[in-house]
């Protein structure tokens, strides 16, 4: 028991994997005594009283102890996270006192800010009411899921937004595959959004039909910023919260909002091009180089190229009822399929390639597509708008259906019928355009 105690103080964020490796003795012990008979001469001997109960109960409440303690440390590594486990492992070292001291001073740590928002929330909350909470939570286990899966943290869930981090330390070789991974991350949630027959079952809801239309549908929005955070508890003695504060964070959730201009579905700041490799890199396309608010230099904007319209709703499964042996198998396989992500064999962009969704969302975009679009930004950029206008107008069409990085250049550059201002350097400032 001490041995647990001890592991959870140095690393707060292993209770989990304690509790699963509990769970395993667990399940060992009871396969060994369902095996085991009571010989005659033993059961004669219980029944007459021959031994004593006091030490089995005394065996039973430290059992118990140890369990109480694991499940507490789960919770307190659930409840907290990777922001968290400071706090934790601060107070846990504390032995020489009971006295809990839950305002640590924060830390500095680079990382890679990805904020993610269900889009029509309001109206989703509005109609579903009471089942709103199981329909966040339906949404949260994927996008949570996927980012662990890729060795990124959640941090924190405000309703209809979630803020997920990777931190990235170690040579430029280590960061660059976190930025992959990333990337990748947030490309699969968005196809897993789409799949899941658990969340297309809300496109037939007769209320979100009503206020959305027919072909209304679960979807998110979601943005990615490399940069520093401050690490540690924000509030006071009476309620705090494992958070990450920094101009970063917002402009992370900028970028994500600014989805909505160029009608697209993720992304990417320049930050997190310019550290992730060359090959994933190649995977995003330029849209626009801007200035948003907290950020006084200039970015460019990528987008991740993803038709989420050309998914198909996977089949539902049958009934199937979890049992505790069931979950700490999936999460066993789990953990070794995350593990396996960090292999230097493992490339990011082969799991790119090779994954069927985004194979299916990406089908769309061609390469022609793209070499008339760059054109066309080229031109956006240097001032040459009469013809960026032809460029853009030719991709605005050019998919079967409407490219929103090309109408949002469009848009912006119709507000000065085409012509460049005097001033004009190839930036555009985000403060002044509509981000809701």
């Amino acid at each position: 028991m001490i041995a647990k105690v001890e592991t959870i103080r140095a690393n707060p964020l292993a209770a989990m994997k304690v509790a699963d490796e509990e769970f395993k003795v667990e399940e060992i012990n009871r396969a060994k005594a369902a095996k085991q008979e009571k010989t005659r001469c033993q059961a004669f001997l219980e029944s007459m009283g021959c031994y004593s109960k006091r030490e089995n109960a005394e065996i039973m409440e430290t059992v118990i102890l140890e369990k109480t303690i694991i499940k507490l440390g789960s919770l307190l590594a659930l409840g907290f996270g990777e922001a968290g486990a400071n706090i934790i492992e601060h107070n846990m070292h504390g032995v020489d006192s009971a006295c809990v001291d839950a305002m640590v001073e924060g830390t500095r740590v680079e990382c890679i800010l990805g904020a993610t928002r269900i889009r029509d929330f309001s109206t989703a909350t509005e109609v579903l009411q009471a089942k709103v909470m199981t329909f966040v939570n339906q949404i949260a286990e994927i996008v949570h899921g996927v980012v662990d899966e890729f060795h990124g943290a959640a941090n924190k869930n405000n309703g209809d937004t979630f803020l997920m981090i990777w931190r990235v330390a170690g040579d430029d070789e280590k960061v660059a595959k976190m930025a992959d991974m990333s990337i990748l991350a947030f490309t699969r949630i968005l196809g897993a959004i789409h799949r899941t027959p658990v969340l297309a079952a809300y496109r037939g809801h007769p209320g979100l039909q009503q206020r959305l239309g027919k072909n209304c549908r679960v979807n998110l929005s979601s943005g990615l910023h490399y940069g520093w955070a401050i690490e540690g508890a924000v509030g006071s003695e009476f309620k705090i919260d494992a958070s990450y504060l920094s101009p970063n964070v917002s402009i992370a959730e900028t970028v994500e909002r600014a989805t909505q201009i160029y009608g697209v579905s993720l992304l990417v700041a320049e930050s997190v091009v310019s550290i992730c490799s060359a090959p994933v890199a190649a995977k995003c396309r330029l849209v626009d180089r801007v200035i948003i608010t907290g950020s006084v230099v200039p970015m460019d904007l990528y987008v991740i190229d993803l038709d989420y319209m050309s998914l198909t709703v996977e089949p539902p499964l049958g009934p199937q009822r979890w049992t505790t042996k069931d979950r700490f198998k999936v999460r066993q396989f789990l953990e070794h399929e995350k593990d396996q992500k960090l292999a230097d064999n493992v490339s990011m962009v082969n799991l790119f390639n090779e994954n069927a969704d985004i194979a299916s969302m990406r089908f769309r975009f061609t390469l022609e597509f793209i070499h008339v679009f760059n054109m066309g930004y080229q031109n956006y950029s240097q001032g040459e708008w009469q013809v960026a206008q032809r460029m853009l107008a030719r991709t605005r069409d050019m998919l079967g259906v409407e490219d929103g990085p090309s109408i949002a250049l469009l848009k912006f550059m119709e507000r000065t019928n085409f012509e460049a201002p005097d001033n004009w350097s190839g930036i555009r400032d985000l403060g002044h355009a509509s981000l809701s």
